[in-house]
């Protein structure tokens, strides 16, 4: 199987929630295009690799795998992806319990993400920065931060909505919206 057919099998394994096969061909998938010499797709599966892994609550994989991919999307200088896997590596060390750590990838995640042209990730990374916050005790800026990244979503679901009003109400009380 080539590297690209590698890649399909996991997306396909991924999105049928099929985690243990997903992670297998990613990590395949890694191997196959970094033996291509094709370095940024390897890292853009070992990061795949990890989120399956923090998908299937496989943290002890999921963080060398999101670790491996963010040395090397750093190496290359390749800003977008070093945002994404510093979002996945924060909501991955969120879940360990490893609060200090995940705010810092989160921050430098939100640091080198384009307010005006990644609204879309910025509101994911400020929601799950938002929880850090709050497990952290810090509950301001955790109902600030997550409603800051409610403010952005296209389409809120109906609680997404519902969690906008009520954060809205105790900030605006505080001075700070």
């Amino acid at each position: 199987m080539s590297a690209s057919d590698l890649q399909a099998a996991a997306l396909t394994a991924y999105q049928k929630g099929d985690f243990a096969t997903a992670a297998a061909r990613f990590e395949e998938a890694a191997s196959a295009f970094r033996a291509e010499g094709d370095r940024a797709m390897a890292a853009e599966m070992m990061n795949n690799l990890g989120v399956a892994h923090r998908a299937a609550k496989n943290y002890s994989a999921a963080l060398p795998a999101l670790e491996t991919a963010l040395a090397e999307f750093r190496a290359l200088d390749d800003k977008p992806r070093t945002a994404q896997a510093l979002g996945n590596l924060g909501s991955a060390l969120l879940e360990t319990g490893d609060l200090k750590r995940a705010a810092d990838a989160l921050n430098d995640s939100l640091a080198l993400l384009d307010p005006q042209k990644d609204k879309v990730a910025r509101s994911e990374v400020l929601r799950v920065l938002g929880e850090v916050r709050l497990k952290q005790g810090r509950f301001v800026d955790g109902m600030m931060d997550y409603e800051a990244g409610l403010r952005d979503v296209e389409k809120p679901s109906a609680q997404q909505r519902w969690l906008k009003k009520l954060l809205q109400k105790p900030l605006r009380m505080m001075g700070r919206k």
